[in-house]
């Protein structure tokens, strides 16, 4: 008789959540997985399939979770650009703090040339966090903060980009006050 699960699956992807996102995909071996999770390979495999799919089933679970330092921000009342310097300075604390950045800029960085799962979740989170951006600059707009010739997409993205540039820049070591200026820089052009 076969036996059951002795495990908890939700346990077990969240586990393998964090260990993904401090070692990233090639760094973390299957072995490493089963000490890691508390589970043996054949459970592994039964379970989740390949290292592959549970890597990306680890993706959906970090994207599912559903906390972004910066969607927290932009949701919260206030002018536009305190929300933003706010949200600048706290993603470059977080980042330099823990070490850490976003777990799919991560897997973006290391698979996406040759990884269309990883593609695919990364843009779907670009499109997600860009989006978010143009309905707080589409506010600020109606409030009278932004310029109505102001073209929101387009900083919609560059804020994305910059976004994405100082978590790496922070996670590669650039000094906390190189970071700060050049976030007030990127805030300059919101006027």
């Amino acid at each position: 008789m076969p036996r059951s699960k002795e495990f908890d699956r939700d346990a077990v992807l969240e586990r393998a959540v964090e260990l993904f996102w401090s070692r990233g995909y090639e760094a973390t071996s299957i072995g490493d997985l089963t000490e890691h999770l508390g589970i043996g390979r054949q459970s592994l495999y039964d379970t989740f399939g390949d290292k592959h799919a549970l890597f990306v089933a680890a993706l959906d679970r970090y994207k599912a979770r559903g906390r972004s330092l910066v969607l927290e921000a932009l949701a919260r009342p206030g002018p536009l650009k305190r929300q933003m310097r706010e949200t600048l300075r706290n993603m470059i604390d977080f980042v330099v703090e823990t070490g850490r950045t976003c777990m799919l800029l991560n897997a973006a960085a290391e698979r996406s040339p040759i990884d269309d799962d990883v593609r695919a979740r990364f843009c779907e989170n670009n499109t997600a966090l860009e989006e978010a951006l143009v309905r707080r600059f589409r506010r600020a707009r109606e409030e009278g903060e932004l310029d109505r010739e102001r073209d929101i997409r387009a900083l919609a993205r560059y804020f994305v980009t910059t976004l994405y540039g100082l978590q790496i820049g922070a996670r590669g070591g650039t000094d906390r006050r190189v970071l700060l200026e050049s976030a007030d820089i990127a805030l300059s052009v919101l006027g």
